[in-house]
């Protein structure tokens, strides 16, 4: 169970850099905003996780095939109070096999402690409560430390006081917790049945606002999520009687 691995394309400079990571949650919302940050920001393809025991899957954009676990990266002034000069996206649209979600935080955060990355923030979805046609959703925040904390209110993001949060991002906090590493978790209330751009929308918003040097213009998501909705709402009424309950994704929803 210990095949994770880290393939770099090319040897680049992330000291100094803020990692974002993106695996898929409620909503899909975390995969739809990290493939926003990387075409928004034209970053580069630098590298790949790779495992024996993730999906046998090849993702294909702009007409050139990579792992199902990719990592980007480009210069950037970003971060809180643009304290970093790089970024750099993990990302995948498939969620790892249980077994090995916790080997899998811990390479991720050993290789950006290698590399020098200053801050990671991981990218969340949240089922919301209640009937969410009626309500504005909401974005939350958990930080690992004081410092973390403290920049979750200067933003006036509301802190998750009670919860549990699974999967990578699970990982990434209680370790970050544990290592004193500046771990931010930002969760996007949202649509539980269907991938929600408009949660992803309100996620980019919030990060915009955090990180303003990044320049991120979420309105293009806001623009296209009815209608994104309202195919994939048909799409979920036609594959009942035959299909599981998340049908197809179109791939043009990742940008």
């Amino acid at each position: 169970m210990d095949d994770i691995s880290i393939i770099e394309y090319k040897e680049v400079d992330l000291s100094n850099s803020m990692l974002v990571v993106a695996f898929p949650t409620v909503g899909l919302v975390s995969s739809i905003a990290g493939r926003f940050i990387i075409d928004s920001l034209k970053l580069d393809e630098i590298g790949a996780i790779v495992s024996k025991n993730f999906t046998p899957t090849t993702i294909i954009h702009n007409s050139i095939p990579s792992p199902p676990v990719r990592i980007y990266a480009g210069n950037k002034i970003c971060g809180p109070d643009d304290s970093c000069e790089q970024i750099a996206v993990i990302i995948s649209e498939f969620m790892p096999p249980m077994d090995i979600i916790k080997l899998l935080g811990d390479t991720i955060l050993e290789w950006s402690d290698k590399k020098g990355c200053k801050t990671i923030v991981a990218l969340e979805g949240t089922h919301a409560v209640g009937d969410i046609k009626k309500q504005k959703l909401q974005i939350y925040g958990v930080g690992t430390n004081p410092e973390m904390r403290s920049i979750l209110k200067k933003y006036k993001i509301r802190e998750t006081q009670e919860g549990m949060i699974t999967g990578v991002t699970g990982v990434l906090l209680y370790e970050g917790v544990l290592m004193n590493r500046d771990v931010l978790c930002l969760l996007a209330e949202a649509h539980a049945a269907y991938p929600d751009s408009r949660a992803a929308g309100n996620l980019l918003k919030k990060l915009d606002i955090m990180l303003p040097e990044i320049k991120i213009d979420p309105k293009p998501l806001y623009k296209e999520a009815e209608e994104i909705e309202k195919n994939i709402r048909k799409l979920l009424e036609q594959s009942k009687p035959t299909a599981p309950s998340m049908p197809p994704i179109p791939y043009s929803m990742y940008g």
